[in-house]
């Protein structure tokens, strides 16, 4: 039994290897890669449960798993990190506060009663205003959620347009603007040139290609029995979806990075990318750039609330020449199936 356990930790060391390895490669040359990034902080819990077992039954055979979690260290700090706050004189003086909140179109404060939906608008305003962001990038933006931002009077600057899901809100003056068109009405990139503290920056709301594969995930997790056929397709359909949309999610990010790229002003991309920092999309918008939780973050950064644990594919990044974090946060409220996240920085 010893033997069969220790020859499953080498196999499960090996596969732990290859997806270190395949962290970040293009989905077009190995899109398998992209399902299979969700499993990487997961196997951080499972070199850590192989240790603890071996400690009880021959110690010298954890050595191979601690060995493992060695080697993905750097991509252990992208799920985990231990951070302090900056304490420089420029965060006191001269920083600003950026929030990036997928909204879920706010669907979670209506109600058939007008009471109670003013009652969960009341709370939404209330915990905006306390956490009192100077930007506010939002996905999953709607004409619900738009008409409650504008009408509180909060950012007296807006970037929002119909019929696209990004949106930039703002108390700085915007002084120019655009859309990175996706050609879908949900997934979408706005940008605003944003004028902050006599430093002029440029701002990305963006929402990376959704997955959609909740309808199939559900099927497959209902107690309803079904024919092995069926969960053979379905299990097919979820593959077939998660290997189109990492494509265009990766297409998506090179579209932004391009322009990003040809910015004449320091740059922060915020927003929901749909993908773990394992990812391709995350590795081509972090080039150059510093993610806020690295920085600033402490613990377990989780940005969604979904079904596998430790999920963290929301981010804020900003151009690591010019700009700085002071702080990192995630917040978590009854608003959305997202946590906020918001980062305080400074330009150097």
């Amino acid at each position: 039994m010893i033997h069969f356990l220790f020859s499953l930790n080498i196999v499960w060391g090996i596969l732990c290897v290859i997806l270190y390895l395949l962290s970040g490669v293009d989905p077009h040359r190995f899109w398998l890669f992209s399902i299979s990034s969700l499993i990487i902080p997961i196997s951080f819990a499972i070199n850590v449960l192989f240790i603890f077992i071996w400690l009880f039954v021959k110690w010298r055979y954890g050595i191979l798993s601690l060995l493992i979690l060695l080697l993905g260290y750097g991509h252990i700090r992208k799920f985990f990190s231990l951070n302090e706050k900056n304490e420089s004189s420029r965060c006191q003086t001269s920083s600003f506060r950026l929030m990036s909140f997928n909204l879920y179109g706010l669907k979670n404060t209506k109600d058939p009663s007008e009471q109670i939906q003013q009652s969960k608008k009341s709370q939404f305003l209330s915990f905006i205003r306390k956490t009192d962001p100077d930007i506010l990038c939002v996905q999953e933006n709607n004409l619900f959620s738009d008409r409650i931002l504008t009408e509180s009077g909060i950012f007296p600057y807006v970037h929002y347009m119909i019929n696209h899901g990004t949106g930039i809100y703002s108390r700085y003056p915007i002084l120019d603007q655009g859309l990175l068109d996706f050609g879908k009405n949900t997934n979408s990139c706005v940008w605003a040139d944003i004028m902050v503290n006599g430093n002029r920056i440029r701002v990305y709301s963006t929402h990376l290609e959704s997955n959609r594969i909740t309808r199939e995930v559900s099927k497959l997790r209902d107690d309803q029995p079904e024919e092995s056929k069926q969960k053979v397709g379905l299990i097919r359909d979820i593959f077939r979806k998660y290997r189109r949309m990492s494509i265009r999610r990766a297409e998506q990010a090179n579209m932004i990075q391009e322009h990003a790229s040809q910015s004449p002003y320091p740059v922060v991309i915020a927003g929901d990318f749909n993908d773990t920092p394992y990812s391709y999309s995350y590795r081509i918008l972090t080039n150059k750039r510093k993610d806020s939780f690295l920085e600033r973050g402490f613990g377990i950064g989780t940005t969604y609330m979904g079904l596998i644990p430790g999920l963290r594919i929301d981010f804020i990044l900003a151009d690591e020449g010019p700009l700085n974090f002071c702080t990192h946060r995630v917040s978590q409220t009854p608003f959305s199936d997202h946590n906020p996240i918001m980062a305080e920085i400074f330009s150097k």
